[in-house]
């Protein structure tokens, strides 16, 4: 009996001792933590029951589910990297050295970012000043994929140094996580970074022992002022065991003088990762490269600007819009000077405005992370509806059909400025130009454009600002010196003419517009949206002038459109131009850039939209014509398009790594040019041949 007692006790204290072990084990993890608001992504801290002097080791696993991915510590543009935010109830803690494994980039919502997908693995030291102590905090992870979700998981652990026990699982995770961080090499003058801030450039130049393979670089900067600086790579030279970096800087608001500031290049070249600390110095990038990527000083851009936005006067999408400004300046016969100036002030300041209301939302886009361009509100069928009905309606006022009514207090106060006209309808011609306008990319509209969307917000307003007064020159000019009016012809009875056929003009414009919508909706729907437009149309023609004008306006279109119809089918095999048929185009992807580049084929890159109308005339003017048409047949050449008439994340983060923002883009990559050759906005046959050719065979050397 004394015997199984003693085996009893025994047996006990084993099982106690068991169990104590086994709290211990348990208490040295949170477990897996997951929030019901986003299950997508799960975290766990663990202690990997390892400790040296008074540092112990701590590992902090994520789980990304599907195509979610979390962030490095400099994330890249629109990302937030994980933080713990210790409470007041953490005790025993020091300090917690945070490090983080080499990551990889990413386009998000047509951002560059950098981080992790799938699963990371974070090796964390804790210093602790006491045996005992609690882990007491909150763990903010920011995770993405077409959106992004800010998650805070509650983190607690207690730990004991007394009560430490190695776990060889978590020891095996940490080993193989700190293996994925960057060695941190020695300082070097081998290492050194060139701060130019004419060009907006920071370059790195890194020497080593060994020759350079396939580096690829990321920078990371503790400064606090340095958080939202972005980078994008223009240059990487190799030269043997030398590397060369340069970089465009830029920032969201007000690019920071980088002088003297202290950079982290982490470098992962084939199996090797290496980390350099350097301080940036000012300097000059003098190298040929550089030279070429240095970005324009912001006079240059203001100046392409101001020609771009006075090119949009005379684009196709504009020309209805001008015309029926014409048509009120000539019909307003006896209208005083300084009457014409107001007016002209009005279509000017509505020009303007309009620019100014295009950058605000494009502002307010990018910081929301969504995707930004020039002319992506065609994108969005409601705007496009939108614009149906007004271009519409500005159609019937021509014919006099129907009265844009002003409020009161409007009213009243274009009456006491002594105008027969209302100043906001000439305002408004104003904005319905500027609007019309966005389809068409203009000569230097493009350089303007791409430089502001990747610019401070205050530039973006200056850059928007000289395009709209581009824009509004002729109008602006004319309110300088009125008496220009009276070189216009004089009003009469052929002017009575003039008015419907701006209203024409106009209806085509609606026409186009609803062929665009066919990409959004079905036929179905565009027809009963058309015939609620006709039956609307022909009641306040009917209001107007009765059952007579609506007699009239059917059979006159009735007659009209047979006209064309049959004057267009005995004509069009002798006046107009015989296309081809199109080539067969594949869909533009990186990887197929990439494939037939390694399989030494030229590739042409064509990124398009049905609302582009600059990219039509492209299409009908070049290449589909010889000798274009005929080279890009050729065998060795790949033709890639990108359609970009609808929102396409894949479409929209090319175009951005190209640092343009809108359509037409053509490129062309080849054995010769690997890193592409950007073509004109207007293309030229020429101007294709000669990228073509160049792509085959001709190669630049860069030099120092």
């Amino acid at each position: 009996m004394h015997l199984l007692n003693r085996y009893g006790v025994a047996v006990l204290g084993l099982l106690l001792m068991l169990f104590s072990y086994g709290v211990a084990a348990q208490t040295s993890s949170t477990g897996w933590l997951q929030m019901p608001e986003h299950p997508p992504v799960q975290v766990r801290l663990s202690l990997t029951g390892e400790q040296q002097g008074e540092q112990i080791q701590a590992l902090l696993e994520v789980q990304l589910d599907d195509d979610w991915k979390t962030y490095w510590r400099s994330p890249g543009a629109g990302g937030i990297p994980p933080t713990l935010s210790w409470q007041e109830q953490s005790h025993g803690i020091n300090e917690v050295s945070w490090q983080w494994p080499f990551p990889q980039q990413f386009e998000v919502s047509g951002l560059t970012t950098i981080g992790y997908a799938e699963a990371v693995h974070f090796p964390l030291t804790l210093e602790v000043n006491q045996p005992q102590g609690v882990l007491a905090g909150v763990l903010t992870m920011s995770s993405c994929t077409n959106v992004c979700v800010l998650t805070d998981f509650p983190i607690r652990l207690a730990y004991d140094t007394n009560q430490l026990h190695p776990d060889a699982s978590t020891i095996a995770k940490y080993e193989s996580a700190l293996d994925k961080v960057p060695t941190m090499q020695s300082e070097s003058d081998d290492t050194r970074a060139t701060w130019s801030a004419t060009s907006a450039q920071l370059a790195v130049e890194i020497t080593r022992d060994s020759d350079w393979l396939t580096p690829t670089l990321y920078l990371h900067s503790e400064q606090p002022e340095l958080e939202d600086v972005e980078f994008k790579l223009n240059e990487l030279r190799l030269d043997g065991a030398k590397l060369i970096a340069v970089y465009a800087v830029s920032h969201w608001l007000e690019l920071p003088d980088l002088t003297a500031t202290d950079w982290v290049v982490s470098v992962r070249d084939e199996n090797l990762l290496q980390a350099y600390a350097v301080t940036a110095r000012a300097g000059s990038i003098a190298s040929q490269a550089a030279t070429q990527v240095a970005s324009p000083s912001l006079l240059w851009i203001l100046a392409l600007a101001l020609v771009g936005g006075l090119i949009l006067n005379i684009m196709p999408c504009v020309l209805p819009v001008l015309g029926l400004k014409l048509q009120s300046v000539m019909s307003s016969g006896g209208v005083s000077q300084q009457r014409i100036r107001r007016q002209f002030l009005a279509t000017a300041f509505g020009v303007i405005a309009s620019f100014w209301l295009l950058a605000l939302g494009l502002i307010a886009l990018r910081a929301s992370g969504a995707s930004i361009g020039w002319g992506i509100q065609f994108q969005n069928p409601y705007f496009i509806l939108l614009m149906v009905i007004v271009t519409w309606l500005f159609a019937l006022s021509l014919f006099d059909a129907v009265t844009v009514r002003l409020p009161q207090r409007l009213h009243n106060w274009s009456a006491t400025t002594g105008s027969d006209h209302s100043y906001l309808g000439h305002f408004t011609q104003g904005a319905l130009a500027t609007l019309l306008a966005t389809p068409c990319t203009a000569p230097f509209l493009g350089t303007a454009v791409a430089f502001a969307l990747a610019a401070s917000v205050p530039t973006i307003l200056v850059i928007f600002t000289a395009l709209g007064v581009g824009m509004a020159l002729p109008w602006l000019l004319v309110a300088l010196w009125p008496k220009t009016v009276q070189l216009l012809p004089k009003p009469g009875a052929w002017l009575a003419w003039v008015k419907p056929i701006m209203g024409l003009l106009l209806l085509a414009t609606t026409v186009w517009l609803l062929t665009l919508l066919f990409n959004f909706v079905s036929f179905s729907a565009i027809s009963l949206l058309v015939i609620v437009l006709l039956v609307l149309s022909l009641l306040m023609i009917g209001r107007r002038y009765g059952k007579r004008g609506v007699l009239i306006t059917l059979g006159g279109s009735f007659l009209a459109g047979a006209a064309t119809i049959a004057v267009l089918l005995l004509t069009l095999n002798k006046w107009a131009p015989q296309l081809p048929p199109d080539h067969h185009w594949q869909e533009l992807n990186r990887t197929a850039i990439d494939t037939a580049l390694a399989a030494d084929q030229v590739v042409f890159v064509d990124v398009t939209a049905d609302w582009c109308v600059t990219c039509k005339a492209n299409k009908l003017g070049v290449l589909l014509q010889d000798p274009v048409y005929s080279s890009l047949a050729a065998g060795d050449i790949v033709r890639l398009r990108g359609d970009w008439t609808m929102t396409n994340e894949q479409i929209t983060a090319y175009l951005r790594s190209n640092n343009t923002y809108g359509v037409p883009f053509n490129k062309v990559y080849g054995p010769a040019a690997p890193q592409g050759i950007a073509l004109p906005t207007i293309l030229t046959s020429q101007a294709v041949l000669s990228a073509l050719a160049q792509a085959r065979g001709e190669h630049i050397q860069l030099e120092d």
